[in-house]
């Protein structure tokens, strides 16, 4: 579980290169300076890229934030272990 934080911490790294490190678990649009549609369009698709696969369409209004995009990653990733 500690492999999917770091590489979300690394997709939002990329994505918003001005937020330190330690703030990252604390992110979310009203926290984030520059976390707009376009920065969530873009968060997604490099969560996406990273991860490969695609984030539910009917879920992403509800996974703006680093922890509900963590809790999220960690119960797919879960889920996906299970089925091996």
């Amino acid at each position: 579980m500690a492999d999917v934080a770091a590489r979300l911490i690394r997709c939002f790294a990329a994505v918003f290169p001005n937020l330190a490190s330690h703030q990252v678990p604390h992110a979310e649009p009203s926290t984030v300076a520059g976390w707009d549609s376009v920065a969530s369009v873009t968060l997604i698709a490099a969560i996406e890229e990273d991860f490969g696969f695609e984030l539910d369409v009917e879920e992403i209004g509800g996974l703006l934030s680093y922890e509900r995009l963590l809790a999220y990653l960690q119960a797919h990733d879960r889920n996906h272990s299970s089925q091996l």
